[in-house]
């Protein structure tokens, strides 16, 4: 028997998609630091050759050809080692997501994803074969370099045998890494391209620990790390985990740093003893080998010695406890890493969402070579939480830096304008100047009031008539001249800058649509378009607390309204909409859950009783109000700029909510839904 000890490192990578010199040098950089380690089998994520985010690119063959050589030059630098890569794969005419593992200076063996991710943000089947379980064939590629591909088992003299599942091939009831286990591989690696969302690490941690207890394994599990195109952000999450317990965990939301990498020395005679001494373990193994789980996978020995010298770390005394629950040792590495050790629940929530969204935007900024970055700074919540997030990005992005030189790149970088009428007060004028000047933004403070006059008189002169609040039809076209106003100003400001503009706009008002259409829509970007307004609210008054921002007191004790109507026709967002607790939870049944408005009402009734003081019909109206706006809306929403993926569900119809733009807005349910609240009344 060998001696069982395996040296292995996991890494994740920030790779960019196109980038292929760029993705390769990274990748090399990751090898050559794991070869310093003494690693001896080094995984790293799913498609980081090519980057996960390629769409239709995917489809033109140069992608393919350059994805295989890219790979073979990776092989160049593997001598002495084991390395597995994702790429994107042609063969026999279609595209594979596939692994490569190169060993010792070529190519050895190839694996092919069984379980496409199609649904939600995935769109895997548009473009990849899903592999059959149990099929190997020998792959030639486009330079006639040939290794085996399918499911296979890989034996590395020394080290021992490892079986592939790949993303979602590990988020299945029924995964090929068990049947790998059975048929005897110690160590199942998990290359992933898992997107962040707020909960989802706390969701993989607990994925890794159960699957290397369940199966007796060494359970290595990568992902990509950043933005590599647009929309999805990775954070990076990178585990080895043996027989049930996480062993070591590495760094998240990496700013100033490319990739990271963890590895550890681990005693594989651990595993083969548990296998040995449970007898349901060797029930299944019977049965695997009566044929009952389909074909045994095919054992594949690689060329080469892979052993290593060292000795895994002695375990811990069984008395010692486990960590509390709420330290995160992804998180250690930040600059508050004094605070990370004693988060509470909702502080986790709330630093990942500013994590993932500062991550997403500095890596969109440096990769679309962004010089700054520019907002409508109204005083109001919204634009208050993202002038924030552009603030802590930089602060992530330069955390040595002491307070001066910090300043200087903030007023470099990040440009700020409020922009007045008539119907503007002085709390927002004071809240907008006081975040800008608690950040160090550079700011200006603008009127367009003449120019919203001058518009009035043009209109004026072409109807033949003023337009008059008094008057009905008015009010709309009066609010949103305003916003598209300041639009052309704003946008003014950012060119003459050479800054990106980036949008306001909320979760809760792409929902019905409460944004005016080039006007407080405009930009490129839309940092916060996944974050609901009731999620605003409490990140801000967090951020005020954690990171003491005090320029925010003038901003949370203010309604949130558009000050877009006159001091005396005073508007506010709920008194237009309604409340946004409401909204959201409406927002969150309607889309997520998928409930027709009648089982809506009947779901969230109980929830909502105290809210409306008992009055059923009136959260009926809200009811049909919502679904009312938010099919009315969805032509604005395959409108808005690109935007972050950080919650379970979203509504951008190119990548979450592909919901027709011209319908009828669920007449039928609710007529349904009006007959059942006229019966509850009497």
């Amino acid at each position: 028997m060998e001696r069982g000890q395996a040296h292995v490192g996991v890494a994740s990578v920030n790779q960019t998609v196109g980038d292929w010199a760029g993705n390769l040098g990274r990748m090399q950089e990751v090898v050559h630091a794991a070869r310093a380690r003494g690693v001896r089998f080094l995984l790293m994520p799913e498609m980081c050759v090519s980057g996960y985010s390629l769409g239709d690119r995917l489809l033109r063959l140069g992608t393919m050809e350059r994805a295989w050589a890219a790979t073979l030059r990776l092989a160049e630098c593997t001598q002495g080692m084991a390395v597995a890569v994702g790429l994107p794969l042609w063969h026999d005419g279609v595209v594979l997501n596939a692994m490569a593992l190169l060993a010792d200076g070529r190519l050895a063996a190839l694996v092919a994803k069984e379980n496409l991710a199609t649904g939600d943000v995935e769109y895997e089947n548009r473009y990849f074969q899903p592999w059959t379980h149990g099929r190997l064939v020998e792959h030639r590629g486009f330079d006639g370099v040939s290794a085996p591909l399918g499911t296979q088992l890989l034996h590395l003299s020394g080290l021992g045998t490892l079986g592939f599942e790949i993303c979602e091939d590990a988020w299945k009831g029924l995964r090929p890494g068990s049947v790998f286990a059975l048929a005897g591989a110690e160590i199942l690696a998990n290359p992933s391209a898992s997107w962040f969302c707020m909960g989802k690490h706390q969701v993989r941690r607990r994925m890794v620990t159960q699957i290397s207890h369940e199966d007796h394994c060494v359970y290595l599990y990568a992902s990509l790390l950043g933005c590599d195109a647009t929309r999805l952000v990775f954070d990076g999450s990178t585990f080895i985990a043996a027989n049930g317990q996480v062993l070591s965990e590495g760094r998240r939301f990496l700013f100033t740093e490319s990739w990271d990498l963890v590895d550890r020395v681990i005693d594989l005679r651990e595993i083969r003893q548990v296998r040995m001494e449970e007898g349901s373990w060797r029930e299944q193994h019977t049965r695997l080998q009566s044929g009952a789980f389909g074909p045994e996978p095919v054992l594949t020995r690689v060329e080469g010695y892979f052993g290593t010298e060292k000795q895994a770390p002695a375990p811990a005394p069984y008395w010692v406890p486990s960590p509390a629950k709420h330290l995160d040792p992804s998180l250690a590495h930040l600059e508050d890493a004094a605070l990370v050790g004693a988060l509470r629940p909702e502080d986790l929530c709330h630093l990942e969402l500013e994590l993932a969204i500062c991550l997403g935007l500095r890596d969109y900024v440096a990769k679309a070579q962004v010089p700054a970055l520019c907002l409508a700074l109204s005083g109001g919540r919204d634009s208050a939480m993202v002038a924030l997030l552009v603030h802590r990005m930089l602060c992530y992005e330069h955390p040595g830096w002491d307070a001066s030189a910090l300043a200087k790149e903030v007023k470099r970088r990040f440009i700020c304008a409020y922009l007045a009428t008539e119907n503007s007060g002085p709390v927002t004028r004071a809240a907008a100047a006081g975040v800008a000047a608690e950040i160090g933004a550079h700011y200006y403070d603008g009127n367009v009031q003449p120019v919203f006059d001058a518009t009035l008189g043009v209109t004026a002169q072409m109807l033949g008539y003023p337009l008059d609040w008094q008057e009905d039809g008015h009010d709309v076209p009066l609010q949103n001249m305003q916003a598209r106003l300041r639009s052309l100003v704003i946008w003014s400001v950012a060119n003459l800058h050479r800054a990106l503009l980036l949008v306001t706009s909320n979760k809760s008002e792409a929902a019905v649509g409460y944004t005016t259409m080039d006007g407080d829509s405009s930009g490129g970007l839309a940092p916060i378009a996944d974050v609901p307004k009731s999620l605003v609210t409490l990140w801000l008054a967090w951020a005020r607390g954690f990171h003491g921002y005090a320029s925010l007191d003038a901003v949370l004790v203010q309604e949130a309204t558009a000050e877009l109507r006159p001091p005396e026709r005073a508007q506010t967002d709920e008194a237009d909409l309604m409340p946004f607790v409401v909204l959201d939870q409406l927002m969150f049944a309607f889309v997520q859950l998928a409930l027709e408005p009648l089982a809506l009402l009947q779901r969230l009734w109980p929830s909502m009783q105290e809210i409306y003081g008992g009055d059923l019909a009136a959260f009926a109206r809200d009811v049909r109000k919502f679904v009312r706006l938010l099919c009315q809306a969805q032509w604005k929403r395959e409108r808005f700029a690109i935007s972050f993926r950080v919650s379970s569900f979203d509504l951008d119809p190119k990548t979450g909510f592909r919901f027709p733009p011209v319908q009828a807005p669920f007449t039928e349910e609710l007529e349904a839904m009006d007959r059942w609240v006229s019966a509850q009344l009497g």
